[in-house]
């Protein structure tokens, strides 16, 4: 039985990633393993600090259960054998203590990418990209110069 990793932080964009990936239904083929890994938004620091551990990790749990529900549906309709974590911690360090319990995996990173965020990375294997999202000086002056000639 082959198992998935897949790593989630938006329902949408990870079900875009997915479809492709699961056989066509008049395809025979034997059930996978998915282990879908939900990485929900840090909470700001004022809502962290009003929040207890015990509260933020329920809520870290529901976001998970919410935004995997749909893909869980999906995944179970084709007989594949389904499972959610939340993640914590470094994501490199859980993908290698999944396959230890686990074995051999395949490692799916269908988080959405975001403008001038460096994402972790979830293998070791897999490429850091730097964003080279940069705001040219004279881009920003202008942007200044219109703000106060409009006031």
């Amino acid at each position: 039985m082959e198992t998935f990793i897949v790593y989630i932080d938006d329902k949408q964009y990870a079900l875009q990633q997915l479809v492709p990936l699961l056989p066509e239904k008049e395809a025979l083929s034997s059930p996978a393993n998915w282990i879908l890994v939900g990485c929900p938004p840090r909470l700001n620091r004022h809502t962290g600090r009003w929040l207890t551990q015990a509260a933020q990790k329920k809520w870290r749990h529901e976001w998970t259960r919410d935004t995997t529900a749909e893909i869980i549906d999906l995944l179970e309709k084709t007989g594949n054998i389904v499972s959610t974590q939340v993640a914590q911690g470094a994501l490199v360090l859980l993908t290698q203590q999944i396959k230890r319990k686990v074995g051999a995996a395949r490692v799916i990173d269908a988080r959405r990418p975001k403008l001038a965020v460096n994402m972790d990375p979830v293998t070791h294997e897999q490429p850091q990209e730097k964003s080279s999202w940069v705001v040219p000086g004279g881009v920003m002056a202008i942007g200044a110069a219109i703000v106060l000639a409009s006031e």
